[in-house]
């Protein structure tokens, strides 16, 4: 499937949108994703995602919000509220639950780029839509390339 070079898409993995949607709590060398995130929604563009994304994202927004040993949060359960009514204004694409042929190929990925099958959807989403992948994690970029 060729891409679609009207308007900007590409996937997104968890690390890419938390740091995005966590951006006060990232260091400066993952801002870029902002520039990324706000080129797809100003130019009508798209994130593909795997359903797993959902369960991801909201973990990382789960384990901000727990207590850390000196008794304070990262964030609170309302701000964690607030960022995924913000993730669910974005245009996501989830694709469907995959059938045998795609989890087989996602499993190739996996065991050739040792990746965990979890990091190998987002690389399997990426080549079946000839789209680019967005990720921080070291692993995932490298099999990307």
């Amino acid at each position: 499937m060729e891409e679609n070079t009207d308007f900007p898409c590409f996937v997104a993995d968890t690390s890419f949108m938390a740091a995005y949607l966590l951006n006060g709590l990232c260091s400066d060398e993952l801002s870029g994703c902002i520039k990324d995130v706000e080129n797809v929604i100003q130019n009508n563009g798209q994130f593909y995602v795997p359903p797993l994304f959902w369960y991801e994202i909201e973990n990382v927004l789960l384990v901000k919000t727990r207590k850390l040993k000196n008794g304070e949060v990262k964030i609170s359960k309302t701000d964690a509220m607030d960022i995924l009514y913000d993730l669910q204004c974005l245009p996501i694409y989830t694709d469907p639950q995959p059938d045998a042929e795609i989890r087989q190929r996602i499993f190739d990925l996996a065991e050739e780029h040792n990746l965990s099958y979890y990091d190998a959807s987002y690389l399997e989403l990426a080549h079946r839509y000839n789209l680019p992948l967005k990720t921080y994690d070291e692993a995932l970029l490298k099999a990307s390339k």
